[in-house]
């Protein structure tokens, strides 16, 4: 048989007993509703913190955590710049030549 008489078929089947199935009428719905209405009022409602409370908490933690990332930084940047100043000593003390010294001090041992 054809997929497409099958599929017919079935949508016919389906419409007959569709139709074939009467709606009954529900007795105790409004005694349910009245029952559920009052009960979803009542949850739909959250307590909720005040606002000033609430943005003390988030601002206090949020504060902390800028002020730890801007003290890791500032560190960061100090020992850069520590390692660039011995960086360029190093190179600095490469560049120049010795100094040639001079008869006095030839003689004269610095202790």
């Amino acid at each position: 048989m054809d997929w497409k008489l099958e599929l017919d078929a079935l949508i016919e089947n389906t419409m007959a007993f569709a139709n074939h199935v009467k709606r009954q009428p529900v007795s105790d719905l409004p005694v349910a509703v009245n029952i559920a209405e009052p009960a979803l009022a009542a949850t739909a409602k959250p307590a909720a913190l005040p606002a000033n409370i609430a943005s003390l908490v988030s601002r206090t933690s949020e504060r902390n955590e800028i002020l730890r990332i801007v003290s890791t930084f500032k560190a960061h940047q100090e020992k850069m710049t520590r390692e660039r100043e011995h960086h360029y000593l190093q190179i600095k003390a490469r560049m120049t030549p010795p100094m040639a010294l001079s008869d006095d001090q030839k003689k004269s041992p610095s202790a």
